[in-house]
């Protein structure tokens, strides 16, 4: 019988090895999430049916606890943006320590929102396209 698992405690890194950033420290929601896009059927002459086309992109989205200081993830994501370096990072979903599975794949990094209410511990939320799709490793 399957056990269904909570997720954490697990890692999510991103970035080049040697200078990857632990996003787990502050991140409160961690899911990597397919999309498809499905073209209408095609109806043939002779009564048959081609199938339309399907394209699967990915994102790794999420939610993390904002934090101003000079290590912070938001500033993390601002200075490595893609629309600044045209350079999409590495990245590694673990989604629990304790398991076997190890997400791997190449992410366009985004700048996240910056602020919110007055007196409260603010939040962003991510989403970051996948270059790709994701690979299944394992978490040895």
């Amino acid at each position: 019988m399957t056990v269904a698992h909570r997720l954490g405690p697990g890692s999510l890194l991103i970035g080049a090895t040697g200078s990857e950033k632990e996003f787990a420290v502050q991140t409160t929601k961690t899911t990597l999430t397919p999309s498809v896009a499905a073209e209408d059927d095609i109806n043939t002459l002779d009564g048959n049916t081609l199938g339309g086309d399907e394209t699967e992109t990915w994102e790794l989205t999420g939610t993390i606890h904002q934090s101003y200081d000079a290590n912070s993830l938001l500033k993390y994501c601002f200075d490595n943006r893609y629309s600044k370096t045209k350079v999409a990072l590495p990245f590694t979903f673990i989604p629990l320590d304790s398991g076997t599975q190890e997400w791997t794949g190449t992410i366009k990094l985004r700048a996240l929102d910056i602020g919110g209410d007055v007196k409260k511990q603010n939040t962003s939320d991510f989403s970051f396209p996948l270059v790709g799709e994701p690979a299944l490793g394992t978490n040895a």
